[in-house]
């Protein structure tokens, strides 16, 4: 993605001109991508996941690592700067930082999402592809049938409000209904997981409550012959009806605006990498905003604490004897000034 959308702007006869053009490029795409992704294994018991022990070495230096590559950027950068070519290394600088918010902070939302569970990945990816879908079939077999007027005009003329109205119904139905058949092996988060053979999932984690079913009594308004008194229901569905229409109402636009790219700049495609799709943004767009508010309404609304007994264990035996005894200690005579009355240890 970060090479088709860079790609955009690029003028030969400019850049041919200027020491490291590309090279610098590339390196902020990878300095923001090293401290994005690493952010999301420093968490609680996030570390346990990484095999490489060069890796595992450097991960407490993250930051510092980061701040030295920043630097190094920033130096480099001025340095390169060319009399008479100012506003152009400028205006591509712009454009490189803007294609890295795109391409690196949108879609480090994807290694939350997988991290808390293969769910908040799959799910909110097969809702994009359920309005892509549901709006292109709708759009032809009911489009400018009942609306006449343009949708979003020339920016994207093939796009009509039948569809767009169409898809996002058909979404949140398929967002109310599909939850339940998700295995556990999908929702467990990392932590719970392990690899048997580099294929298999083994499973010991709880069903989490979001995914355990709930009775819900219905407002006493309702009309009684029409609805039962309750129903039951697993909580996920009611949140999946929040990321439904999320998907129908908002992630679309994301599509639109890659289209306004490709106008700007009179594209057919960002590029040809998929035969028949042009290239991966233009497969992805709507992924990216979808993912990112995926991970923001999980953790603001149903991750709740970062730290769990497992996770408290994990880190408890990640540290030296010495500190280990000191936490064993200090939890037992907590435990015991609260009354609590602790089994003999064997």
């Amino acid at each position: 993605m970060f090479r088709e959308l860079v790609n955009v702007r690029y003028s030969l006869r400019r850049f041919k001109e200027i020491p490291l053009f590309r090279t610098s490029q590339w390196g902020w795409f990878y300095a923001c991508l090293i401290f994005s992704y690493g952010q999301s294994f420093k968490g609680p018991g996030r570390a346990q996941l990484i095999q490489s022990q060069l890796i595992l070495s450097l991960l407490p230096y993250l930051d510092v690592v980061s701040l030295m590559l920043y630097s190094l950027l920033l130096v480099g950068t001025v340095l390169t700067l060319r009399s008479g070519l100012y506003k152009y290394q400028m205006g591509q600088l712009a454009w490189t930082i803007s294609i890295v918010v795109i391409t690196v902070v949108q879609v480090h939302s994807f290694s939350a999402n997988v991290l808390a569970g293969l769910f908040w990945f799959l799910f909110p990816v097969s809702l994009v592809i359920c309005n892509d879908s549901m709006a292109y079939f709708c759009g032809m077999g009911f489009g400018r049938k009942f609306i006449k007027r343009p949708f979003l005009g020339a920016l994207s003329p093939n796009k009509t409000w039948e569809g767009f109205i169409g898809g996002g119904i058909c979404t949140v139905v398929f967002a109310f209904i599909t939850p339940p058949f998700y295995p556990t092996a999908l929702i467990c988060p990392c932590e719970e997981l392990k690899l048997l053979g580099g294929w298999v999932f083994r499973h010991s984690c709880e069903m989490p409550s979001t995914f355990t079913p709930h009775v819900y009594v219905l407002p006493g308004w309702l009309p009684g012959w029409l609805l039962p008194a309750s129903v039951t229901l697993l909580p996920i569905q009611l949140h999946a009806l929040v990321l439904g229409l999320f998907a129908s109402l908002v992630a679309p636009f994301g599509g639109f605006f890659a289209s306004g790219i490709k106008r700007a700049y009179n594209l057919d495609d960002f590029a040809s990498i998929i035969p028949g799709h042009g290239g991966v943004y233009d497969r992805v767009d709507c992924q990216l905003i979808m993912g990112l508010a995926t991970q923001t309404y999980y953790a603001t609304f149903i991750q709740g604490s970062l730290l769990s007994a497992k996770i408290v264990v994990q880190l408890a035996l990640a540290l030296p004897e010495e500190e280990r005894l000191v936490v064993f200690e200090s939890l037992g005579a907590a435990l015991k000034k609260q009354g609590y009355v602790l089994p003999a240890i064997r």
